[in-house]
């Protein structure tokens, strides 16, 4: 017989495993992902604002449920009862989702925590230029370095913000991975 209700024990061991994304993951993956104090900073509120407004807006959804429960229940119906426990069934279900969003939360709070600069939306905004000429460079080495080749899509954004000329001169320079840029374009 399938097990269709978990023993306490399995429901426990549920409740243990929530969590989307690992500390780790969070802050080299998402957070760490951006090439700029800045840029980290904001990716890590950003991440945070979702999660808060998700988290209020759910335990509001779930305390509304226990409301649409209360009624269904009230009518003595049976399919109202059905209705009632499915109706359970998510929010059990919700209930350990929030767990995870709940500690992702936590540690995207001690990411936070942890800068040294609390920046401003100015100076996040004075550091785009930089920022984007870090990231588009780095992409662009690593293009060159995993497959010979910068795609034109990473040439096109290079030029966009007036790299291109630089790149090309570097990579003619140090023949990347012994490919020169124009064979990079074929």
């Amino acid at each position: 017989m399938p097990l269709l209700v978990p023993s306490d024990e399995l429901q426990a061991a549920f409740a243990e495993m929530q969590q989307p994304r690992s500390e780790y993951q969070l802050w080299h993956f998402v957070v760490g992902q951006h090439d700029t104090d800045q840029q980290r900073y904001r990716q890590c509120l950003t991440e945070m604002q979702v999660l808060c407004y998700t988290l209020r807006t759910v335990k509001l959804e779930i305390q509304k449920g226990e409301i649409q429960v209360a009624r269904l229940r009230a009518t003595r119906d049976a399919v109202d009862e059905l209705d009632a426990q499915i109706k359970e069934v998510g929010m059990e279900q919700t209930r350990l989702v929030m767990i995870g969003a709940e500690r992702e939360l936590e540690a995207l709070n001690k990411i936070w925590l942890s800068f040294e600069t609390h920046y401003t939306h100015e100076q996040i905004e004075d550091d785009q230029r930089q920022y984007w000429h870090e990231r588009l460079n780095r992409q662009a080495r690593l293009e060159a370095m995993g497959n010979g080749n910068i795609g034109w899509a990473q040439l096109d954004a290079l030029n966009q913000i007036g790299e291109l000329d630089a790149i090309e001169e570097s990579v003619n320079q140090h023949q990347l991975v012994g490919t020169s840029f124009s064979q990079g374009l074929a």
